[in-house]
Parts: C-alpha cells; sequence; structure tokens
C-alpha cells in the first residue's frame, strides 16, 4: 500500500480538537490529507489510553478518519531495553486497532551498538506477526551524524524510511538539508523509499518560516518522493495555526517537473551562496575562461565568490538554454539596480550530473540610461 500526498503525526489524541474524532477526521478530509499517523504505543506499553477510565481515545479517531478513505499508520516510540515487550504490544495494539501501516520511532536510545541485535529482535517480530502490513522508521535526518545507530537492523524488515529532516536551529536550507538526507540513505544498504516528515513546531525559540515549509514539499516532489509528513498536528493546531493553513492549501499531488541543470545553476547564482553553486561541480571540476583554466572546487570557489559579490544587489537571469546528452549549454545576464550589467555564455559537461567541466565566456556592458 503505497503512501501519496500530505501526512500529519498525532501524539495525544485527546489533545488534538479536545480529543473529538468526528472533527479530527473532518479536518483530516478539508486538509487534503492521505494519511494520519497515530501513536497507539510507548515503549512497552499501549498509548493513547485513558489511565484512569481504560477509555482508548485512538480507536474511534482511527475509525472515523479510515471512515473518510485516510489512511491511518500507528506509531510507537521504542527504547530497546525489552524488545519482545515492545514488539508484542506494538503488534497487539496495531491488530486491534486494525491500521493500515506501522512506523517504529527509534531515536537516541538506539545510539549505541550493543543495540543491534534488539533492533532485529523487535523487527523480525513485528514483521513475523504484521504479515504484509506495512512498516516504516522515523529516526535521524543524516546517518552519517549516527553511525553506531543500527540502520540496517531496522531497514532489513521496513517498507519505508521516514526521516525526521527537522532544520531547527537554521533557515533558508530547507531544501537542501532534505535533497542530502536522501543523498545520505542511498548509500545504506537497504535503501527504501524515502517519505520525510517535516517540521511544524517551535523548539527552544526557533520556528520554520512559511516558505522553508513549502520548499520541503516542493524540492520532495521534485525528487520524486510519494508522500510528506508533518510533526505534530497536537501542536501546531493550537499554536501555530497558520502552518495548519500552509500545508492544508499546499497541493503535493500536483509534481513540480525537476529543474534543468542550466535553471539550478542560476537559482544558485541567486541564492548569492558560493557553496550553493559550487555544490553543483563535481571535486576535481575544470573551468576555463578569458583569464585561464583552472581546476577544482577550491580555485573555483574564488571566481564564483567575486562573481556573486559583485552583483550581490542584482539578479541572474537565464536567456536560454540547450542539451545535447551530456552537454549543456545556456546563456544568462545578471543586472543591478546601479545599471552594471553582465552577459554570460557557459557550455558544461557533466559527469554524474555534476558539472565535470565549464568553458565560460561573459562580458560586460552597461545598460542603457
Amino acid at each position: 500500500m503505497t503512501l501519496t500526498g500530505k501526512g500529519y503525526y498525532i501524539w495525544i489524541v485527546r489533545q488534538c480538537e479536545n480529543g473529538d474524532p468526528d472533527r479530527i477526521a473532518s479536518l483530516a478530509r478539508e486538509a487534503n490529507l492521505s494519511h494520519v499517523l497515530v501513536k497507539i504505543a510507548d515503549g512497552a506499553f499501549p498509548y493513547n489510553i485513558d489511565l484512569d477510565s481504560g477509555y482508548d481515545y485512538a480507536k474511534p479517531a482511527i475509525k472515523k478518519l479510515q471512515a473518510q478513505n485516510i489512511q491511518v499508520w500507528g506509531w510507537q516510540y521504542v527504547y530497546g531495553d525489552y524488545p519482545d515487550q515492545e514488539a508484542e504490544i506494538a503488534v497487539k495494539r496495531a491488530l486491534e486497532l486494525g491500521v493500515d501501516g506501522f512506523v517504529v520511532n527509534a531515536e537516541v536510545e538506539y545510539q549505541t551498538k550493543s543495540k543491534a541485535t534488539a533492533a532485529s529482535r523487535y523487527m523480525n517480530i513485528l514483521r513475523n506477526n504484521l504479515g504484509s502490513m506495512p512498516i516504516a522508521l522515523s529516526s535521524y535526518r543524516y546517518p552519517s551524524y549516527h553511525i553506531n545507530f543500527p540502520w540496517t537492523n531496522f531497514l532489513e524488515r521496513c517498507d519505508y524510511n521516514m526521516p525526521q529532516v527537522y532544520w531547527v536551529s537554521s533557515h533558508n536550507n530547507a531544501g537542501e538539508q532534505l535533497q542530502r538526507c536522501v543523498n545520505e540513505f542511498q548509500q545504506i544498504k537497504p535503501f527504501r523509499p524515502i517519505i520525510p516528515t517535516g517540521p511544524t513546531y517551535k523548539e527552544s525559540g526557533w520556528i520554520p518560516y512559511k516558505h522553508e515549509v513549502i520548499e520541503f514539499m516542493d524540492v520532495a516532489k521534485q525528487l520524486g518522493l510519494s508522500a510528506v509528513n508533518f510533526w505534530y498536528w497536537d501542536g501546531v493546531r493550537r499554536y501555530m495555526p497558520e502552518f495548519w493553513d500552509l500545508v492544508h492549501d499546499y497541493q503535493y499531488d500536483n509534481p513540480i517537473p525537476e529543474l534543468s541543470q542550466a535553471q539550478k545553476y542560476i537559482a544558485a547564482l541567486n541564492s548569492h551562496d558560493p557553496d550553493k553553486v559550487l555544490g553543483l561541480y563535481s571535486e576535481n571540476a575544470v573551468q576555463i575562461n578569458s583569464e585561464g583554466a583552472i581546476q577544482g572546487k577550491e580555485a573555483i570557489r574564488t571566481r564564483i565568490a567575486s562573481l556573486v559579490a559583485d552583483y550581490s544587489d542584482g539578479q541572474f537571469e537565464l536567456l536560454g538554454e540547450s542539451r545535447d546528452e551530456n552537454i549543456v549549454s545556456l546563456q544568462w545576464e545578471a543586472s543591478s539596480p546601479s545599471g552594471k550589467s553582465l552577459q554570460g555564455q557557459e557550455t558544461f559537461g557533466l559527469l554524474d550530473n555534476l558539472i565535470s567541466y565549464q568553458y565560460s565566456f561573459l562580458q560586460q556592458a552597461e545598460s542603457e540610461a
């Protein structure tokens, strides 16, 4: 069962629309959510059940959502100290509630090599008892930062990977972080289809910008990712309703064509960030212009930095482009409020979709008064 579209995590059901299952289902349908992920277990214990009355807040919400043709996935935070018991309660809750899929949320407690066996035990019990129910892993966005985490032990029994792409404490690089996340997981075996989770929450004074959340979804579509999730319904509806509206209004099922190499180059120049431009080059790229030939990204950095600094208050515009297999030709113009103007003609040779060589001809001209 492939997930497509937009989804939201629910942590505490009673804090979502006062626990009203009809209201939850209605809002999910209005927002055109394709799926909702509801917490049903924490460690070895069931979750979203009132300890005094025994009332299960998750059950009616799940049924009402499914009645609206919205997939509901259960999720569980796992600790790894009692993997058999954690798996047993996960299986029991998932089957009793009739969820459409299941998400394993493993984080800091599993950042040790000694937990690899626990991960395998837990996942084996899950897979052997949930049958064909799809299972996903929810964890960190960059495996290179968490080398002791048992990625393989979890992913080999999963159908999907749902990394938490939270750009907390930074801004204006949501798409870049998502691209890096996908790139890093493509080096992990086994690779599983990625459905990233983005942030619509506050943390220690940090809050995402609206355009970053849009960029996150845009880039996810450009990368061909079938769906996205957001954390988390309880918080966004109470504290950040404008971000709920943002996700509500976004049409994820309308595909965005991937940018051409020329468009990526111009967009990187318009960021006025040399590092973003250099991200399009291979390590040993060669650049040739009227000043001569240079090789290597660090050498090219000097020329790029000079170019974007000269037009730090200006704009680069793509005038034309063509591509013949791995050869890209483009023409562009840069202009600044002072009237300064620069025309560029470029030819790129691509290797693994990165610029391996570049012929560059630049001509400066004063714009008409």
